[in-house]
């Protein structure tokens, strides 16, 4: 809100030019913005549920991109074709070998120069101790799958696996995240080369939702920084020797079973050259959050800034009912980034007050501060998912969403283009 500025001058019942000048070019009084948020379809719904588990961009080889999503209840992932805005064209895979594929990664195994695709096969989707998790890499032309393996099978629930060179020895290996129900871990495999894989477990919990490979202490080689939910709820940091050694250490424990972790992305916020980690949490699913409790007390956006020197201070930056997931971009157009921030509110199996929020805001750097920014309108669609990218290639970046409609309650497009349109009114005293 612009500060309130009344000014009267009356000098012989006339006012000289100089003055009304320097009048007109003050701010005008009781000025209030507006801000609206609406979407546009990327990829149409096609009359089936739409149950998008992530959405993301890839690198096809060193020159191209894609942007791809997965869709567990069909068994299906997909990519775009070709550069586009509106109503995109997309293939969709899907082979015997996988079930529910949860999320996908890109990495050149074979140096060909074309990179194979990840797939994190979550294998049965409700909560299980099963054995049906696996990894597979594929490779893929412009329309179909002509080579796959299997990297690992018959482990729990699989919700992640992302490539990195763990032990120095110039190949890819993988992190491994098995979600499990009540049992489950984190840990990697190491690629021994001729399709041949290893298992490490570096901690026996259940609940990893991503572990990533990043180097947190610019020491060279990369470490793992992994999202556990379930009977854990914490940030966890693998410190690497550079040799696939690794030392666990607990950054952030939420010390309660329904804090509802969802979410993670490593990001340079501050522009240090050091990687910070914004993390969500907001997930009910589990159906274990009091009744008598307030959402708003525990779910939203927090952030652990990393000091350097294996040093992190934690921030919570916002309170936000149903936190999942979070990325930076310039919704309001004053080329600086935000921090934006979506909501998933499942519609079923709780009785949760979520509140009158909007299921989606972010987060204004200004002066030092953080300001929060909630629009006047809500998007009613359930959203889990978040990327960025320039889809038809115009130089302006895209805010991209993913549909998870579990409850089946709209026919909305399964991915959607998100922008703000941010007035100012003013009265003029």
């Amino acid at each position: 809100m612009v500060p309130i500025l009344i000014s009267v001058m009356i000098f012989c019942g006339c006012i000289s030019e100089t003055v009304e000048e320097e009048i007109s070019s003050q701010p005008l009084d009781n000025c209030e913005t507006g801000t609206l948020v609406s979407f546009e379809p990327i990829v149409e719904e096609d009359n089936t549920q739409s149950v998008i588990a992530n959405v993301r961009v890839l690198n096809l080889n060193s020159t191209t991109e894609t942007l791809v999503f997965t869709e567990p209840l069909k068994g299906t992932f997909s990519f775009l074709q070709s550069s586009c805005k509106l109503n995109c064209t997309h293939t969709i895979f899907k082979t015997d070998n996988f079930t529910a594929p949860l999320r996908l990664d890109a990495a050149d195994f074979d140096g060909d120069g074309n990179n194979e695709f990840i797939v994190s096969d979550i294998g049965i989707l409700p909560p299980s101790d099963e054995k049906f998790g696996k990894v597979l890499i594929l490779k893929i032309n412009n329309t179909s799958i002509y080579q796959e393996s299997i990297a690992i099978q018959d482990v729990g629930r699989v919700t992640c696996a992302e490539a990195a060179d763990f032990d120095s020895d110039q190949d890819l290996d993988l992190t491994l995240c098995e979600f499990g129900n009540e049992g489950g871990s984190v840990g990697w495999i190491e690629n021994l080369g001729d399709g041949n894989w290893t298992r490490h477990i570096l901690e026996s919990k259940p609940g990893t939702i991503e572990a990533t490979p990043v180097d947190m202490d610019g020491d060279g080689d990369l470490d793992i920084v992994a999202i556990i939910s379930q009977l854990s709820e914490q940030i966890v940091i693998y410190w690497n020797d550079g040799y696939g050694n690794f030392t666990s250490e607990i950054l952030f424990n939420a010390e309660t079973t329904y804090f509802g972790m969802s979410g993670i992305n490593i990001v340079d916020l501050e522009g240090d050259g050091d990687q910070d980690i914004l993390f969500t949490n907001g997930d009910v699913l589990d159906g274990d959050f009091p009744e008598d409790e307030n959402v708003w007390d525990y779910h939203g956006l927090s952030l652990l800034d990393n000091l350097g020197n294996g040093d992190f201070e934690y921030q919570r930056l916002m309170a936000f009912s149903g936190a999942y997931d979070s990325a930076l971009f310039d919704i309001d157009g004053d080329y600086v980034d935000e921090i934006v921030v979506v909501g998933f509110n499942p519609g079923f199996g709780h009785s949760l007050d979520f509140g009158n929020q909007p299921n989606i805001a972010w987060l204004d750097y200004d002066n030092g501060d953080w300001n929060r920014v909630f629009p006047d309108n809500n998007l009613e669609i359930p959203l889990i998912s978040l990327e960025v990218m320039d889809l038809d290639g115009d130089g302006l970046e895209d805010l991209i969403a993913a549909n998870h409609d579990l409850a089946n309650s709209s026919a909305v497009s399964k991915l959607i283009s998100i922008s703000a349109d941010i007035t100012e009114t003013c009265l003029e005293v």
